[in-house]
């Protein structure tokens, strides 16, 4: 009967039991919210840079080609699995685009897979992060010069 009252060792045991239940459930929330937070600093460079390459490119063209190529840079990066042409959307207060003194506005609207989850919730998870960003075309730039810039390249 004494052997029964002894508790020798049932701390290690209660230890081991709430560190399962308690730490298993925080290293997820962890890796979740570290996925979220990647996700915001993508779209915020994505959204400034992607703004300012149509701000001073003044090829639309060119301008398209290498905003996407950043895009899928940035999305490589922070190992975002994303359509480059489907994240960002260019919106300009006139046309063209990229015309002296006017605002050139990008917004990125991204998908944050949630670790474990994705199967279960869809591809895109429920979690959406987006940014945007404006960026003033320069007042005293020569179009005539960038034009032709743009066509000898």
């Amino acid at each position: 009967m004494a052997r029964l009252r002894d508790e020798r060792g049932n701390a290690i045991v209660e230890f081991v039991a709430l560190a399962v239940i308690l730490l298993i459930p925080c290293l997820y929330l962890v890796l979740s919210l570290g996925s979220v937070q990647g996700a915001v600093f993508a779209a915020d460079v994505i959204a400034r840079d992607a703004a300012r390459i149509h701000a001073t490119e003044p090829d639309p063209a060119r301008a398209d080609a290498r905003a996407r190529q950043m895009t899928a840079d940035v999305l490589a990066d922070h190992r975002i699995d994303a359509d480059p042409d489907a994240v960002v959307t260019i919106r300009c207060s006139h046309d063209p685009c990229a015309a002296p003194g006017e605002d050139v506005r990008a917004e990125v609207r991204l998908p944050v897979p949630i670790p474990g989850l994705g199967p279960m919730l869809g591809g895109d998870g429920p979690v959406r992060v987006g940014a945007s960003h404006m960026a003033r075309v320069d007042q005293y730039r020569d179009v005539s010069a960038g034009a032709a810039a743009g066509e000898g390249r």
